[in-house]
């Protein structure tokens, strides 16, 4: 906020700066108004300098270098220390997490990460064959489990006057 100054007794109100020449050679030398400053030596890095409502503040925020982690689960994180950070760093996906990233283990239609899943890899949740549905000796896959089928081949025929199927 500007204050009122007072100069050769005449008053100057909201005076956000003051320009007073210098002394020696041209120029001039601005002072600004810092009533309204609201940092404080944690928000100024470490050994910096500036001004406030009180005078000059020197810095001391904690200073990093290069800030690095793995995330290797699903809610993963890396926690950013408060500070400067110096060199930019990087947090990735473990070693372990990246090599699971394959389209084998992706379902189909889903892509993560830039992986798109395989069109083998398919939700069987909703099936509800049984083994004695699934012709002996052939494989399918229910709720996630590869089923061994058991039925026997059976033969259809319909009869071309009765429109009857038969079963043997």
């Amino acid at each position: 906020m500007a204050k009122n100054v007072k100069i050769n007794g005449v008053n100057y109100e909201n005076v956000p700066q003051v320009n007073i020449p210098l002394s020696a050679g041209s120029g001039e030398a601005t002072f600004y108004d810092t009533d309204d400053a609201t940092a404080d030596a944690s928000k100024i890095r470490n050994g910096e300098t500036a001004y406030g409502p009180n005078g000059k503040i020197t810095g001391n925020m904690t200073e990093h270098n290069a800030l690095s982690g793995e995330i290797s689960t699903k809610d993963g994180t890396v926690t950013v220390p408060a500070g400067f950070h110096k060199a930019a760093g990087s947090v990735g996906l473990s070693a372990a997490e990246k090599a699971k990233l394959i389209a084998e283990n992706i379902k189909s239609g889903v892509t993560l990460f830039g992986v798109p899943g395989d069109s083998n890899v398919v939700d069987t949740s909703d099936a509800d064959a049984a083994a004695a549905q699934i012709l002996k000796d052939k494989y399918a896959y229910v709720g996630g489990q590869k089923i061994k089928g058991t039925m026997t081949a059976a033969t259809v025929s319909q009869d071309s006057t009765s429109k009857v199927l038969s079963i043997s």
